[in-house]
């Protein structure tokens, strides 16, 4: 069935912010039936990509009977609307709504597509991405288990060349009813991405993206994350980003300024909510320390800038308005990497070469020397300019010990650094699967600066043949690798597949197994 601007359903509140922009939408009876899951879908100019995303949909292995996957184009002009209006026909449970002109933002076909929604819960899918065909089935397992309104995975972004994980500290763990603020890096990724939402908690405090061009998503999340109360979380892969050359997202047209004008628009939003000093200091330390500095300055975007005075101006400009705030913590504290308290430092005092000089060399992998000072290490740094800065080591580990027992072996790590943390686990990660990414607790014992590593076959017994990164877990998604000078390699004996602990080309300590 096609109909023309169709009115709200009685089952949804009026709202008129939906009638001021004419759409066409197909099978509109879908909307009528209860399903699960909602999956929410703006398209625009995503012919090469949009059947990826809705096959990946249509694959699910929840079962696609239980799902109603709502695709709102937002004017395009390529063949999108022929591909969707396609799958209509061959899917009754695929609604495509077409708006008569282009909003400029994803946030108005989203918001359209929860006011459509008639299901339990909601997801949000990007035209160009796609899902792993376990991911729906994996977070509704986790939301229908632990009863909370929100639950997050796994992130995978993908370039053509290699995938990278994004928003590690979400998923690193299966957590039931946690409250955010548990999770000191949760308003680090604030994307649609790999989340799902109980639809009536979303209607209940009338969330909605703001019509920006930019951060709209994360100030809806932050809106999400600041009622939600607690929230769950699991390890499954759920989401893969298209970060491929030839994908020219919004993200990637945007100018750096005009991001940062959006980035001071939601730190005033944030800084108005009221909220207590320790919750809103996570907030501040993601808007201020990531997008405030790391994007801004640490990027050669602004070291090939013509016009660097332009950035120092919006960071001035962040400083301006939190003062104003009059909040009873300083700015200083929010930050927390070594090498942003170095910026942060050069900024405030508007020591603006040296700002460039430090950028430059972050940005090329410039000259640095390891050198310890009162006893602690430091990378110091060696600018352009001819000076030095030391940056602040806050943990490195290194083999001073190693030896057979029997068949086991056995390596003493010791931990130096401006931050001793408790060792979690040996964390291993597939070279060639980010997926497969494994932790083992049982190999692990610390004492102090000393943490003993203790590797058996059994230790490795589930793992498939192939080439692991090992490094040492801490505060359940931090790590840092263990340096080895020997290059002496150790096989662990044992029937079936033999894992080798060697030294890698960085001299660094690693696994393969062969």
């Amino acid at each position: 069935m096609i109909l023309k601007n169709i009115l709200p359903f009685t089952t949804r509140n009026e709202d008129p912010t939906f009638d001021r922009i004419p759409y066409t939408i197909y099978n509109q009876a879908a909307l009528r039936k209860h399903a699960k899951v909602t999956v929410i879908v703006p398209v625009y100019n995503a012919e090469k990509y949009v059947k990826k995303t809705i096959d990946s949909v249509i694959v699910q292995t929840i079962g696609f009977s239980h799902i109603t996957l709502i695709l709102v184009d937002d004017g395009s002009t390529d063949k999108s609307r022929h591909i969707l209006r396609k799958y209509t026909k061959l899917y009754p449970n695929i609604v495509v709504v077409l708006l008569d002109e282009n909003t400029g933002t994803p946030a108005y076909p989203r918001n359209l597509g929860m006011h459509l929604s008639n299901s339990t819960y909601v997801t949000f899918l990007d035209g160009d991405d796609w899902l792993d065909h376990d991911g729906i089935r994996q977070l509704h397992s986790v939301m229908e288990e632990a009863g909370t309104d929100y639950a997050v995975g796994k992130t995978i972004q993908v370039d053509g060349k290699k995938e990278k994980l994004i928003g590690r500290y979400e998923s690193c763990k299966v957590r039931k009813n946690v409250s955010p603020y548990e999770i000191p890096h949760i308003f680090y990724h604030l994307g649609p991405t790999a989340r799902m939402m109980r639809t009536s908690f979303i209607r209940k405090h009338q969330f909605r993206f703001p019509e920006m061009k930019y951060a709209e998503d994360k100030r809806f999340f932050i809106d999400i994350l600041t009622h939600v109360g607690e929230i769950s979380t699991t390890t499954a892969p759920v989401y893969y980003i298209n970060r491929y050359a030839e994908n020219q997202s919004l993200t990637k047209q945007t100018d750096i300024i005009e991001k940062m004008d959006t980035n001071i628009t939601v730190l005033k939003y944030v800084l108005d909510k009221g909220l207590p000093p320790e919750q809103e200091k996570m907030i501040v330390n993601r808007l201020v320390e990531f997008d405030s500095i790391t994007r801004l300055f640490n990027r050669k975007h602004f070291v090939k800038s013509e016009d660097q005075q332009a950035y120092f101006a919006k960071f001035q400009e962040v400083l301006s308005i939190f003062s104003s705030y009059n909040r009873p913590y300083t700015l200083e504290e929010t930050i927390k990497k070594p090498l942003n308290k170095e910026y942060f430092s050069l900024l405030v005092n508007r020591e603006y070469d040296r700002v460039v000089a430090l950028a430059e060399w972050a940005t090329t992998n410039g000259d640095s020397s390891q050198e310890k000072r009162d006893g602690m290490p430091y990378n110091v740094a060696r600018l352009s300019d001819g000076t030095t800065i030391p940056i602040e080591v806050p943990v490195q580990a290194e083999v001073v010990e190693e030896r057979k027992s029997g068949k086991d072996v056995i390596m003493e790590v010791e931990l130096t650094g401006h931050r001793i943390p408790d060792i979690q686990a040996v964390e291993l990660q597939n070279r060639e699967f980010i997926e497969d990414l494994f932790i083992v607790a049982e190999a692990v014992e610390q004492t102090g600066h000393l943490v003993t590593l203790t590797f058996t076959k059994q230790t490795f017994a589930f793992l498939e043949k192939g080439k692991y990164i090992l490094s040492l877990r801490y505060d359940d998604y931090e790590s840092v690798m263990v340096a080895k000078e020997s290059e002496r390699k150790y096989e662990l004996e044992g029937k079936g597949l033999t894992p080798v602990l060697y030294q890698t080309n960085k001299g660094n300590l690693s696994l393969k197994v062969m």
